[in-house]
């Protein structure tokens, strides 16, 4: 059930720092802000990519690499701070890296297989689907306030969806 949390513990911390480092952009010009925010889009994209790369291949791919990365991207977050990083969404983003490449390193070293050895597909199928549901619950928990503490919340789109003017409220029951 817990085969496919490293990934998406990755994903949050990836998500995390793809927002911190959207912060370059609202920089104007800063150089060293670019500078020590620049990278975090780097380790975002990273983070992302691996978690695809586990899922896709239905096991741990590079755990111990994924450990190393984690520490990198903790270390990478610290640096983030010095450049005007929120202190919540790099705590948050540390802490779902060091989970991941520390699950990860673990279940490498364990040599936990692919799921579906010794259970019946229907109930190897269902235990992936919890397992997953489960994970991405936590990650979202998790996940949410870090990134809310980011300049891509702050700063981010309306939500207009390109309408640009509000849309009349129906009321169904107007007319009984």
């Amino acid at each position: 059930m817990l085969r496919s949390w490293p990934a998406l513990l990755a994903w949050g911390a990836g998500l995390i720092h793809l927002a911190i480092g959207a912060a370059v952009a609202r920089a104007d010009g800063d150089g060293n802000a670019i500078m020590l925010l620049a990278p975090m889009l780097v380790v975002g994209a990273a983070e992302i990519a691996w978690g695809v790369a586990v899922l896709r291949a239905g096991r741990i791919r590079g755990g111990r690499a994924a450990a190393v990365g984690a520490i990198i991207a903790v270390l990478m977050g610290a640096v983030a701070l010095v450049g005007g990083a929120p202190v919540i969404a790099v705590g948050t983003s540390s802490a779902l890296a060091i989970a991941s490449g520390a699950m990860a390193a673990r279940m490498r070293e364990a040599g936990v297989a692919r799921t579906g050895k010794g259970e019946g597909p229907v109930r190897a199928s269902r235990s992936r689907a919890a397992g997953v549901a489960v994970g991405a619950l936590l990650v979202a928990a998790l996940a949410m306030p870090g990134l809310a503490q980011t300049d891509a919340a702050k700063n981010g789109d309306p939500h207009d969806h390109g309408v640009g003017a509000d849309l009349p409220l129906v009321d169904p029951h107007a007319h009984h």
